[in-house]
């Protein structure tokens, strides 16, 4: 490999792969070796390698796999990781069990030194390779998984690339630390389920609540319901909350928690957005449980909230079906005023009714204010509010 740079250090887009299984002690040699042989003429052969220059990318071969560096744009090593599982995929059809190649990516940006190994070679080191092979790692099958300073960079580039890069969840990296993954999969790529290891999934929500009481007040908060599909009972959710901060230091981040009757396996099934008073997205820096019918995640606000600032909102979107016909919120901390608003389609087993619940007991009480009702154009609008809530209050609309 010729390197033309007088610099030690550099930054490149890498592409980790290796090949899933290599290490089977029932895998003959002879196997094994036509496995990497196999592997590597599909890179090669991939339009990325065949339009990109030799002095434009670092290779590194490790073994069961392979390593690059791209110097250029930050979509090559994704595009690469589509094309090997496309190329695999082909080759793959009518072969037997014990030939079929599978392979796990990682895909990072990153710092590397170039440096000499014993021979004179020119050689990798440093934190960019690093960490596309522990990303890589977390894979099984299939997977292309991303580390967020490469999956944000792309999801800001295009539409496309935010259908197909999610979120997965947070994973331990070393000594502790967690990163929060994402997973790039469609049609005849990448792998949807959920990576088997190094999940780091812990609820933030008491650590949480115990933060917020000190520091911050919610003056309004409103959850607008649309049953879309009476039929299957999906619901549009808009939770919109008005967030004030009483403390001296800024608040920068927010946490979510959303619970479902029905099963979801990632937040892209809920169609989950969340953005401020601007309409402005707020990213998505954590995802501390992602559990079927359990999310609980943090996102970055873009600019922070500091001490007594007016007007500053955030409103969290989602879909999920609701069987049960209920929606309950329960209170963490206070809230001066609260709405809940349900528009529904002229459906007459449709009946909004309020309640309120006692957390020790459950036991489920009619309120003694119940909703208005209003005709609209294409069916009705319930509305319910309370003024005044307390921590530990929770209140329950059934339909």
């Amino acid at each position: 490999m010729t390197i033309k740079t007088n610099l030690n250090l550099i930054h490149a887009n890498f592409f980790f792969v290796d090949v899933v299984g290599l290490s089977d002690p029932m895998m003959s040699t002879k196997t094994q070796m036509k496995k990497i042989e196999v592997l590597n003429e599909c890179i090669l052969a991939s339009e990325v390698m065949q339009t990109t220059t030799d002095d434009s990318r670092l290779v590194l071969p490790t073994g069961d796999g392979m390593a690059i560096g791209f110097l250029q744009g930050p979509e090559l090593p994704l595009q690469l990781a589509i094309q090997l599982q496309k190329k695999l995929d082909t080759y793959n059809r009518a072969k037997i069990p014990s030939e079929i190649i599978r392979v796990r990516i990682g895909l990072h940006s990153g710092n590397v030194f170039i440096v000499n190994d014993i021979q004179g070679n020119k050689n990798l080191w440093g934190p960019g390779i690093i960490l596309a092979r522990r990303v890589m790692d977390f894979g099984d099958d299939g997977h292309i998984l991303l580390s967020p300073r490469l999956a944000e960079d792309l999801r800001e580039l295009s539409d496309e690339y935010r259908l197909i890069i999610k979120p997965v969840h947070d994973f331990t990296i070393k000594h502790g630390q967690t990163m929060l993954i994402y997973s790039a999969y469609g049609k005849g790529f990448g792998n949807p389920k959920h990576p088997t290891k190094g999940a780091a999934l812990r609820s933030k929500m008491g650590e949480e609540i115990v933060k917020r009481i000190k520091t911050t007040l919610y003056p309004f908060i409103e959850v607008f319901l649309t049953i879309k599909d009476p039929k299957t009972m999906l619901v549009q959710y808009k939770r919109t909350y008005e967030i004030k901060n009483i403390s001296d230091e800024p608040i920068y981040t927010v946490l979510h928690g959303i619970a479902t009757d029905v099963e979801k396996h990632s937040l892209g099934d809920l169609k989950v957005r969340v953005y401020d008073e601007k309409n402005h997205d707020l990213r998505i820096s954590s995802i501390s449980v992602d559990e079927p019918t359990q999310k609980e995640f943090t996102t970055n606000f873009n600019l922070p909230i500091m001490k007594n600032e007016d007007d500053r909102y955030y409103i969290l979107e989602y879909e999920v079906e609701e069987p049960d016909r209920y929606f309950e919120n329960a209170f963490l901390i206070d809230c001066k005023k609260f709405v809940i608003k349900i528009e529904y389609p002229n459906d007459p087993s449709i009946d909004i009714v309020a309640y309120e619940i006692n957390q020790e007991t459950e036991e489920k009480t009619r309120s003694k204010v119940q909703p208005t009702v209003r005709k609209t154009e294409n069916g009705y609008i319930a509305r319910w509010s309370k003024q005044n809530i307390t921590k530990g209050q929770t209140f329950r609309i059934d339909w």
